[in-house]
């Protein structure tokens, strides 16, 4: 036959073309024959495996590159695939037996290096102790007067008055740790916030984020949203509504009922945002918490705490105190509640790589659940 007549040849297309994949579909294949020779391989198997190994290439270096990227690098290294991998659930769970060399460790700071007492031994602080640091204060200033006029000394100051001085000078209206958090411009103490709170445990994540345990009046807590535990229809009988509401008066009062009359009831674990008035933090955001004895009452309050999140971060809020959700009428166990909602926290952060809140307060009340929180938050993983 001669050429002119003939067929034309048809254009060679390989496997990886053909099944529509990046990665090598000939090369699995022939892995396959050689490590599984035991076994029949069908044609698909390769073109599956190719698939399902680029699918987790992409996923894994997305998340490196939100990594370098919020470390402010412009090449990803080894390091930022491990920070990757080690706050994703599902990937750290599929390879938590691999080693990523030159990836480091996961930062994290044992508690018990964190705080200490004299003796050696580890203590966790439960209440506020702004007069030690006064007294430290007042200590200082009886060494300086005794310095300077050796020859006629005068009367030291009684420690327990200077202390009552160095009490009063800490304003609610300050500007946190190392701030000037005190009536006349000086400095506060360290470890304490806004406020005036003392700061009793303090964890941060690995992309920077603080999570810290206050214990006092969440209406007093300078930041710029409150979370308000509630029911469908914005009931304000609660312990931080009825806080809420007598701080803030009737504007505040009028604010809920514009915004209840504009959103409609709140779904459950829905979330809404109101301006805050007559107190520091200048919004308010309204949660239906879910109760112990709802159908999947543990992924309501995970999926409630997220959506408290995304709502704080729609306004592009930096900072949010939060109450003990769902452990008050709600009937949640106080160790559950923290556990959920502490690990729904360390999720919503891994998964969303470019969040504008840097600092959430767990502003809580008793003894009881600032030990929970103050527990649950050493045991979370960094």
């Amino acid at each position: 036959m001669s050429a002119r007549g003939g067929k034309k040849k048809a254009k060679v297309l390989s496997k990886s073309a053909r099944s529509g994949v990046l990665f090598p579909v000939a090369r699995m294949q022939r892995y396959l024959k050689r490590d599984t020779h035991h076994f029949r391989i069908g044609a698909g198997a390769p073109v599956y495996m190719a698939a399902v190994i680029e699918y987790l290439t992409a996923e894994i270096l997305e998340l490196a590159g939100n990594a370098a990227r919020d470390n402010k690098k412009t090449r990803v290294t080894p390091r930022h695939i491990l920070l990757a991998v080690a706050n994703d659930e599902e990937l750290h769970q599929l390879l938590k037996h691999v080693t990523i060399a030159s990836g480091g460790v996961i930062p994290r700071i044992h508690p018990e290096l964190l705080i200490r007492k004299k003796g050696g031994k580890v203590v966790l602080p439960v209440t506020p102790k702004p007069v030690i640091e006064a007294k430290k204060t007042a200590a200082k200033t009886t060494n300086l007067s005794k310095t300077s006029n050796k020859k006629s000394p005068s009367k030291p100051a009684t420690p327990a008055k200077t202390a009552d001085k160095g009490t009063k000078r800490v304003s609610k209206k300050g500007k946190g740790a190392g701030g000037t958090d005190t009536s006349d411009g000086t400095p506060a103490p360290k470890g304490t916030v806004a406020g005036g709170f003392t700061i009793l445990h303090e964890k941060k994540l690995f992309l920077g984020q603080k999570l810290t345990v206050l214990q006092g009046d969440i209406v007093k807590v300078t930041a710029d949203a409150i979370v308000h535990p509630t029911s469908s229809n914005f009931y304000m009988g609660g312990e931080v509504g009825s806080a809420l509401k007598k701080a803030g008066g009737n504007e505040f009062q009028d604010e809920v009922k514009s915004l209840q009359s504009s959103h409609g009831s709140l779904d459950t674990s829905g979330a809404a945002i109101c301006p805050g008035k007559n107190f520091p933090a200048k919004y308010v955001i309204h949660v239906n918490s879910p109760g112990w004895g709802s159908q999947n009452a543990q992924q309501l309050l995970d999926t409630a705490t997220k959506n408290v999140l995304k709502l704080a971060d729609e306004k592009n809020l930096k900072s949010i105190a939060i109450p003990s959700i769902s452990s008050g009428n709600a009937g949640f166990p106080k160790q559950t509640a923290a556990q959920i909602i502490l690990r729904a926290i360390s999720n919503y952060f891994s998964s969303s790589m470019a969040s504008s809140i840097k600092q959430v307060y767990f502003v809580l009340y008793d003894v009881e659940s600032v030990s929970v929180y103050t527990t649950e938050l050493q045991r979370l993983d960094s």
